[in-house]
């Protein structure tokens, strides 16, 4: 999938920024939050340095997709590759503190975004954080009463806080529950949230709040009709009120969007490719023995019959 961003404020060289998103929290909502910023295309940390409140189970046996079960440190370093894969930096260390930027920092809007994520190590500057770890109110201190104080939970919606650009994701925020699976989910809300943050942003929030992730047989967008569609679904529900913007940049903007759902098409070569390097990868995560004793009862099988 083609992701839209060409420049972002981590990629701009007068920028003090070092991360579009940081990360605080390499579970199970960190991890998926991040998958999603990172293919939208926003440069994206994560600080996986603490203990995933995850690793308390022995063993999760209720996550859609692995009948038998799952051991917690096998989703995690699943996880890790696939936000890897992504184009997201994993590295490992533990956030201590998250404050805002000393240095002048503004967005379109003029309003200061940009955060201090302090590590163990070291001090990184994003333009946007998501708190992602079940971590105590000292880490959010530096921030003042701008936060309301965790009772026990953040309150969040779909992952914004009271603060601009400070999301919060999993266990700490007042929309979950303590169960992976949902987790997972609020994680990849809140990565959907900060994307579609940021497009609305470089064009109007009704246009993006219509951003998604996802993949498509090819033929599913264009053909016949697909300009009027386009046109109708655009005048409909994201053509600007403000005249300010220019007939300009409202069609360029059309066009881009337009240009964003076809870039979503993959033909079947593509998709059987994209499948069986899934699988791949897959294997890469599982014992060679295991591997082994399956390979050898698949001969065992071919040669009984």
């Amino acid at each position: 999938m083609t992701t839209l961003p060409t420049e972002t404020p981590a990629t701009d060289p007068d920028s003090s920024v070092d991360y579009d998103v940081a990360v605080g929290g390499g579970g199970a909502a960190g991890l998926s939050a991040a998958v999603f910023t990172a293919r939208y295309g926003l440069e994206t940390v994560v600080f996986d340095g603490g203990k995933a409140a995850i690793t308390q189970c022995a063993h999760v046996e209720n996550y859609l997709g692995f009948p038998g079960g799952v051991s917690p440190d096998r989703l995690l370093a699943l996880g890790r590759t696939q936000a890897s894969d992504e184009g997201a930096t994993v590295v490992d260390e533990r956030v201590t503190a998250v404050s805002r930027h000393d240095e002048e920092a503004t967005r379109v809007d003029d309003e200061e975004t940009q955060f201090v994520v302090a590590t163990t190590d070291r001090e990184t500057v994003a333009d946007r954080v998501v708190v992602a770890a079940a971590y105590d109110g000292d880490v959010l201190e530096p921030l003042g009463d701008a936060l309301p104080e965790p009772d026990p939970f953040v309150p969040t919606d779909a992952g914004r806080t009271d603060i601009d650009g400070l999301y919060v994701a999993g266990w700490a925020s007042d929309e979950t529950v303590h169960q992976v699976g949902v987790n997972v989910g609020h994680g990849t809300r809140v990565g959907l949230t900060v994307a579609r943050d940021d497009m609305s942003e470089r064009y109007w929030p009704a246009v993006g709040e219509r951003y998604v992730d996802w993949v498509v047989h090819e033929g599913r967008y264009g053909g016949d009709g697909w300009t009027d569609h386009i046109d109708e679904w655009f005048e409909e529900e994201m053509r600007p009120a403000d005249d300010d913007l220019g007939p300009a940049t409202v069609e360029q903007t059309r066009d881009d969007l337009a240009a964003e759902f076809l870039g979503r098409e993959i033909d079947e070569t593509e998709r059987r490719r994209r499948d069986r390097a899934g699988q791949r990868r897959l294997l890469d995560h599982l014992d060679d023995e295991v591997i082994r004793e399956y390979a050898a009862e698949l001969d065992a099988t071919e040669t009984s019959e």
